[in-house]
C-alpha cells in the first residue's frame, strides 16, 4: 500500500534503493554511514520499504541477510531516477550560476587557495566552477576516496594555514564537519555554506527603505 512521503522521505528512500541495488549485502550500520542518518532512521525506513513491498529480504543465516529489490522497487527506484534528474539539472544550473557570482567575488579579494568539504551535487558545481576561474583547490575533504578524479583526504591532514577559504558542502547530517572544522582551527568568517548561499539567492531582496 503506498504511503504519502515528502520531498525529504522520497530522496531518502531513493538513495536507500539505490545502495540496496548496488549491494543488497550491505547492513543497516553500513546504510547508516553512506546515507549519514540515524541507525535507527534506517531500520525504520527498510520497514517502511517491506510494507510497501519494493524490498524483501532474504536470510542468509542467523545474523546475515541480504536486502534485494522486487519488480515493484526496480521500477520505483526507475521513477525516482527520472524525477531525481531532472531536479539535479536545474539545482546544478543555478548553483553554477550563483557560485561563479560569489567565487568571482572572493577572487577579487584576493582569496586563492580553496578547500572543498563534501562530494554530492553541491560540491561537483563548485569543483567545476573554482576551476573555470582559476583558483587552487587545496583538497576534496569528505568520507569517500575519488571525487572527479581527485583523491579524498581526512580533514586532519590539512593545514588550516594553507587555506584561504572553505567551501562547505556537506548535505545531510552536516553537524559532525562542522565540529570537525572548528576543531581544527577553520574560523567560521572564512567558511562558506553553499547551501545557505543557494537559499539566500532564491530569496526575494527586501527593498532598503
Amino acid at each position: 500500500m503506498n504511503e504519502p512521503v515528502n520531498d525529504q522521505d522520497a530522496g531518502r528512500t531513493f538513495r536507500l534503493l539505490e545502495l540496496i541495488h548496488q549491494n543488497g549485502m550491505l547492513t543497516q550500520r553500513e546504510l547508516s554511514r553512506r546515507l549519514d542518518i540515524a541507525l535507527g532512521l534506517v531500520n525504520l525506513s527498510l520497514k517502511r520499504l517491506m510494507r510497501q513491498e519494493l524490498v524483501k529480504v532474504r536470510r542468509l543465516s542467523a545474523r546475515r541477510v541480504v536486502y534485494l529489490l522486487t519488480p515493484v522497487g526496480m521500477a520505483e527506484k526507475g521513477r525516482l531516477s527520472a524525477r531525481y534528474l531532472t531536479d539535479s539539472f536545474a539545482m546544478y544550473r543555478n548553483a553554477r550560476g550563483v557560485f561563479l557570482h560569489h567565487l568571482a567575488a572572493l577572487r577579487g579579494q584576493g582569496v586563492k587557495r580553496v578547500l572543498l568539504v563534501g562530494e554530492g551535487p553541491l560540491a561537483e558545481a563548485a569543483f567545476l566552477t573554482l576551476h573555470e576561474l582559476g583558483l587552487q583547490l587545496v583538497a576534496v575533504v569528505g568520507d569517500g576516496q575519488l571525487f572527479l578524479g581527485h583523491p579524498v583526504r581526512p580533514l586532519d591532514e590539512i593545514d588550516p594555514a594553507a587555506v584561504d577559504r572553505v567551501l562547505f558542502a556537506v548535505e545531510g547530517d552536516d553537524a559532525r564537519w562542522r565540529a570537525a572544522l572548528d576543531a581544527r582551527g577553520h574560523v567560521p568568517e572564512r567558511i562558506d555554506d553553499l547551501a545557505r548561499l543557494l537559499l539566500d539567492a532564491g530569496r526575494p531582496q527586501v527593498p532598503v527603505q
